[in-house]
């Protein structure tokens, strides 16, 4: 791997630690001792699991005749666009969980080249945001990511991992501010924690701040996760509010949910 020669200026005292390293056998050089404890601390504030959620029931998840997660903008498919923006954070293994598409999706990605790997968890049939958690629950033993398979944002998921890991959190949402929140998951919070989450108000109410649909959580969550959990906006996600266990971080920045023709087109544009 190819490296790079810098200047740094350190204080004597943390200098001395450094080189206590140095043993000569496997950390061979003052360089190497640095190199060695960086990569301990950036591996530290690395997501490393990750599940992108590419399931539904046929009539909610096509977009015309095309099912919306392999729609193409600009030459990719969605989810690969998908795949792409969360890659940005050096991710590179992901799970991607599919049930009523799962043959088509998985014959798009079969032999792409891609500079992450993709590995399919299938469903026989939708039955909720929660199952694919539990299907996947053996290889989510470390702070993971769950992303929806056709929403693309901005997020500085470093940052969205610093603020989780700050505040010591079960589970962390990322929002944003929309026009009409009526179609969303909105929240009320009280400094960095949810106090109440309502999936697609009825009523007017008073809150801009929406779910969009990245979450990070603990492995500890599946012990709130009951026989009767089977969707994480439903049924989770007002579960933990009640209790103070829900943190929201906000952003600014690029957020396309596609959902509709129109999403499609100005995703196009955006993207």
């Amino acid at each position: 791997m190819a490296r790079e020669r810098i200047t740094i200026t350190i204080r004597n005292d943390l200098l001395q630690q450094v080189d206590r390293l140095v043993d000569g056998i496997n950390v061979r050089s003052r360089s190497q001792a640095f190199e060695y404890l960086l990569s301990k601390v950036l591996l530290d504030y690395r997501l490393r699991k990750v599940i992108v959620l590419a399931g539904g029931k046929k009539k909610d998840t096509v977009l015309g005749k095309t099912p919306r997660f392999l729609v193409k903008i600009n030459g990719k498919s969605l989810l690969e666009h998908v795949l792409d923006s969360i890659h940005e954070f050096n991710i590179s293994n992901f799970m991607v969980y599919t049930d009523t598409f799962g043959n088509a999706i998985e014959n798009e990605f079969a032999g792409k080249k891609l500079p992450y790997d993709v590995n399919f968890v299938s469903g026989e049939k939708p039955t909720g945001t929660v199952e694919p958690l539990l299907k996947a629950k053996s290889k989510l033993d470390d702070t993971f990511l769950v992303a929806y398979g056709d929403t693309i944002t901005s997020i500085n998921l470093n940052d969205m991992l610093a603020f989780h890991r700050k505040n010591k959190a079960l589970a962390t949402i990322a929002l944003t501010t929309v026009s009409n929140p009526r179609n969303h998951g909105v929240v009320m919070m009280q400094g960095n924690k949810i106090n109440e989450f309502i999936q697609k108000p009825k009523k007017d109410v008073h809150s801009y701040l929406v779910n969009v649909g990245y979450f990070l959580f603990e492995p500890e969550i599946f012990k709130h996760i009951g026989r009767n959990v089977k969707s994480l906006e439903q049924d989770l996600f007002p579960k933990l509010a009640k209790k103070g266990l829900l943190y929201g971080y906000a952003f600014q920045g690029k957020y396309i949910n596609v959902h509709s023709k129109a999403d499609l087109e100005r995703a196009r544009v955006m993207l």
